[in-house]
């Protein structure tokens, strides 16, 4: 293995770290360094890092992603995300403008807006899917003017699991236990809303994965799960793909040398 080659690859890593996004394994077209979580199912989930991890909750930091996702305004807890999942099914389906089949990934993750008690909820949901790695550069545009491609920033969030099916009601529980945890342990947070991520379809009736997320205070994303879109300069692009193409050309060149 030359060193010029992994230096070139970790030049490659530093210039497209520094345009706003770590660089993973399969950009270079490699294999994956860590499995998804048994929860996954095999399927493609948000990556992330676990930071802690209590008898209590978690610690995770994500990293930015493409999400596709819709919002279901004046429908109770469980009908919202049966919309909402049926619509999003269907975009996945082939229902964009490239009639393209994207696979489904884990979790199915919806956005809850609770009463200051945890009582109750908005009837305004937001449901969405986790794009797979095949489309996170550029996903097909939806056809049904509800849906949107949403690029969220990197998020640090509190993670509790629960089992069961999630309803309304115990979600809210749920959440409202991880925000006493979080406060008797003093940790800073955001109120406003929090997460739902479920990862089992309904005929799975036992041993089920759920969670709900509350955001960290230091996280760049905001309780109402507003995603700017990331703009970037045309040399920064030209930067990002010069660097990805050598890094491409490097690791090529280990495997062959």
């Amino acid at each position: 293995m030359k060193m010029s080659s992994i230096v070139l690859c970790f030049l490659a890593t530093l210039t497209i770290a520094s345009a706003g996004r770590l660089i993973s394994p399969s950009d270079l077209g490699l294999p994956s360094l860590s499995d998804a979580p048994d929860f996954c199912h095999g399927l493609e989930c948000p990556p992330f890092k676990l930071l802690k991890n209590t008898s209590q909750y978690q610690l995770r930091e994500y990293e930015g992603a493409k999400f596709v996702g819709t919002t279901i305004e004046g429908s109770n807890f469980e009908v919202a995300i049966t919309k909402g999942f049926t619509k999003l099914f269907r975009y996945i389906s082939g229902n964009n403008v490239d009639n393209a089949k994207i696979s489904m990934t884990t979790p199915v993750v919806t956005f809850v807006k609770p009463s200051s008690d945890f009582t109750t909820a908005e009837k305004n949901y937001t449901i969405a899917f986790y794009l797979p790695q095949q489309f996170q550069g550029e996903a097909p545009a939806p056809k049904d003017d509800d849906i949107n491609i949403v690029d969220a920033p990197g998020v640090t969030v509190y993670v509790k699991v629960f089992g069961g099916f999630g309803t309304g009601g115990s979600v809210l529980k749920e959440a409202a236990e991880l925000r006493q945890d979080l406060t008797q342990d003093k940790k800073s947070f955001k109120d406003g809303a929090f997460v739902y991520a479920t990862y089992d379809g309904p005929q799975k009736l036992i041993n089920r994965h759920n969670e709900v997320w509350i955001t960290a205070t230091d996280s760049a994303i905001d309780s109402n799960f507003g995603m700017a879109i990331s703009s970037m300069s045309t040399s920064t692009v030209d930067a990002i793909q010069s660097a990805l193409a050598a890094a491409q050309k490097a690791v090529a060149e280990m495997f062959h040398n």
